[in-house]
């Protein structure tokens, strides 16, 4: 499950960046660089700057700084730009997200306080160390509720840096405008006419989700958090495919089946006689079916970067085949060891490298119920 990379993740990666080109000066400080620095300092309340125009955004930046390739990352980042001018090992830079709000919440504050848990719980394995959230504010986009995060860590280059984060949540997406310096060149007017000048042109809309308005609401979501993690879980060997979006779609409620009602109703779906041999054999017989499969628990993972908790459990059955199951909620009591019977929809086979330097075959399942037992 290691290879499960949350597009946050992703972002601070992205945003914990050293200055390569420049790396090996810096190693050896001059004069020059010294002066360099000062020269950075002293021109950045004179900051000029350009805008780069995406599909469906556009915002400011420094002029000097330069365009990051991003061909290599998540598909949510969309943009970014670093300070390559400098001769220090960290380079200042900016980068846009635009991923899938598979949440349903609408709440900036709960991202923040999410994103800043992330930090905190993960960092090291991402070259941040001692992350500290300084301050949460909100900060409409438009008629939008939107809010600023701020934080500061130390890079693995030992540089103490300042990350700023502009997040607009909004029913389908979560927009994510990420500024990263050095505590040394950070400057709040620079950060605050960037974040000012982002501009979306996409329609947005924000509608909190109300209990009489929540399967509704939430009839693309459960597909769509199936579909996002799909990609990152299987390291982009798989996808979901139209038919599995369909159908999951069309069992929204029952992901998770958090009532005894619809515990019982999921059960009564169950197609009984499939097992893993059978989805090993050819899976899209099973697309649009539930199956369910009991076995030993090698690996259960929590999660709750996305905005509320999802879990990710790794199954061995009876005939030594493997599962993935992803859960939209907690297993609860659920450990390493145990027993379970998970009941879901299977997604795809995909396999993961091992700690024998081999590979293992998985089915990903979306499950809609585990039962620990």
């Amino acid at each position: 499950m290691k290879k499960l990379v949350m597009i946050l993740a992703i972002t601070v990666l992205l945003s914990a960046c050293g200055n390569s080109e420049t790396a090996k000066k810096a190693d050896n400080p001059t004069s020059e660089a010294t002066n360099a620095t000062e020269t950075v300092k002293a021109e950045a309340k004179e900051t000029k700057y350009t805008t780069y125009n995406g599909e469906g955004f556009s915002f400011s930046y420094p002029e000097s700084w330069k365009s990051v390739d991003t061909s290599q990352l998540n598909a949510a980042v969309k943009a970014a730009f670093s300070d390559q001018s400098t001769g220090m090992k960290f380079a200042d830079n900016i980068n846009l997200t635009i991923e899938a709000n598979t949440s349903g919440s609408v709440n900036p504050e709960e991202f923040a306080n999410n994103t800043a848990d992330y930090y905190v719980q993960n960092g090291a394995s991402i070259g941040i160390s001692d992350y500290k959230k300084t301050n949460f504010s909100i900060k409409p986009y438009k008629e939008i509720n939107a809010g600023v995060l701020e934080g500061s860590y130390t890079h693995s280059s030992g540089t103490n840096v300042i990350l700023a984060q502009y997040m607009i949540p909004t029913n389908t997406d979560l927009y994510t405008l990420t500024l990263t310096y050095a505590k040394d060149t950070y400057s709040s007017d620079e950060v605050s006419d960037i974040l000012n000048s982002l501009n979306i042109t996409s329609t947005l809309s924000q509608t909190a989700q109300t209990a009489s308005a929540g399967n509704a609401s939430s009839t693309a979501t459960a597909a769509d958090f199936f579909n996002d993690l799909t990609s990152s879980i299987t390291s982009e060997s798989a996808v979901l495919e139209q038919v599995s979006y369909n159908f999951l779609a069309k069992h929204t409620d029952l992901f998770p089946a958090d009532t005894a009602e619809l515990r019982k109703k999921v059960k009564g779906l169950v197609k009984s006689e499939v097992t893993t041999r059978h989805l090993n054999k050819n899976l899209a017989n099973y697309y649009e079916n539930f199956v369910q499969i009991r076995g030993q628990v090698l690996q259960v993972e929590e999660d709750n970067s996305l905005g509320s908790t999802f879990s990710v459990l790794l199954l061995a059955d009876e005939y030594g085949n493997y599962i993935t199951a992803v859960y939209p909620t907690t297993t609860g009591d659920l450990l390493d060891g145990d027993y379970a019977t998970v009941i879901g929809v299977p997604i795809a086979n995909y396999s993961f490298d091992n700690v024998s330097g081999g590979f293992t075959n998985s089915t990903l399942v979306g499950a809609s119920l585990i039962i620990a037992e």
